[in-house]
């Protein structure tokens, strides 16, 4: 069984927790390859070329173990668009299951390009081609995994029969993400976030809030790879994913904001509800099937004014953050368990694996 996942960004959370998950599952015999997009001193990395197109290379070449002979007997991957090139390797007796696991469509990718990759959604021949190679890989797929049924619907509007759709949570390890005993406090709220890209996660937005309307009331954890500068109240800090300092974080604030522009799924939110925080985050992509408005936190457009207004109700109902938050790690436990969402993913894939060796006529039936 081969994982090929990729490591940008959320991305890279995601296929540490599937690996933990995985190895100790006595099902399988799983073989694991990733997808970076950058070795720091490589030959493609050193070439006189824009580093967009650069890390583009890098990443298709990584990619190549999609190809591997001998064929492992199921391959699953969130790499998508990368593995086009390797799609002769599903030719004739070559052919092996396809586990696809997507944030996203084509179609939802470029609505957000602006956001996402700061161009303009792709036109014309470019945009042709694109939809050529996406029709191709859904082709080769025996079964997608969206990660939440925003993306089951871009899959959909893609011409994907349901059939091959099961939308599938990627879920946190519950073990590590915990809450500890939590009360209400006196003093200004804790506000964590937790965001990469800072801009595209909000990061201005929440900055200019917290500036011109709650800096005596609440302060501030940011977490982040860029560079943002501290100012009273405001602490910036650098964790990698699953850290114990990240932990920590999450366990010492009264609640998670983070006002996404774009966003397809959110996996911080579910750590942050798994640590027993309630959230407020932008209603963008999946953010619907994380959070329940009211109940365990605020969905709010991604602007001052709607942000500002979520912030000033949760001060007001500061006594109760902690009720909401049980609630979120309730929540959690229900629909964001990584270990048994895992669980299932192989067992699915042991499904294409049986179906796979029926005779071609007896597929279908058993499907």
């Amino acid at each position: 069984m081969l994982f090929l996942g990729s490591t940008y960004a959320g991305w890279k959370t995601r296929q540490l927790n599937i690996e933990a998950h995985t190895r100790a599952d006595g099902r399988i015999d799983p073989i694991y390859r990733q997808v970076t997009g950058w070795h720091e001193g490589g030959l493609i990395e050193r070439l006189p070329a824009p580093r967009g197109f650069r890390g583009r290379a890098r990443a298709v070449i990584e990619a190549r173990s999609f190809a591997s002979i001998p064929r492992p007997d199921v391959i699953w991957t969130s790499c998508g668009e990368l593995v086009v090139p390797y799609l002769w390797a599903q030719a004739g007796p070559l052919r092996r299951p396809v586990v696809l696991e997507t944030d996203w469509s084509f179609e939802q990718q470029e609505s957000m390009a602006r956001l996402y990759f700061n161009r303009e959604p792709r036109r014309g021949p470019r945009r042709m081609l694109s939809e050529l190679s996406e029709r191709a890989l859904f082709s080769q797929v025996s079964l997608f995994t969206p990660i939440s049924n925003w993306a089951a619907d871009g899959l959909r509007r893609a011409g994907v029969e349901d059939a091959r759709i099961r939308v599938l949570h990627p879920g946190v390890d519950l073990s590590l993400w915990k809450p500890l005993p939590r009360r209400v406090h006196e003093g200004p709220l804790k506000l964590l976030f937790v965001g990469g890209d800072f801009a595209r996660k909000g990061g201005h937005i929440l900055l200019q809030v917290m500036r011109e309307r709650f800096a005596r009331d609440c302060v501030l954890d940011v977490v982040t790879r860029e560079d943002v500068p501290e100012t009273p109240g405001v602490t910036v800090h650098r964790c990698e994913p699953n850290s114990p300092d990240l932990v920590r974080l999450y366990q010492e604030a009264d609640l998670f904001v983070m006002p996404t522009r774009a966003e397809c799924f959110g996996h911080v939110s579910v750590e942050a509800m798994a640590s027993g925080l309630p959230v407020i985050v932008g209603d963008v992509g999946g953010a619907r099937d994380i959070v329940d408005p009211g109940e365990t936190g605020w969905l709010v457009r991604p602007e001052a004014g709607a942000l500002a207004e979520a912030l000033a109700a949760a001060l007001a109902s500061r006594y109760i953050l902690p009720e909401m938050g049980a609630r979120a790690r309730r929540v959690a436990e229900e629909r964001f368990d990584g270990v048994r969402n895992d669980q299932v993913l192989v067992e699915l894939i042991l499904e294409q694996a049986a179906r796979h060796r029926l005779p071609r006529s007896l597929r279908e039936v058993h499907a």
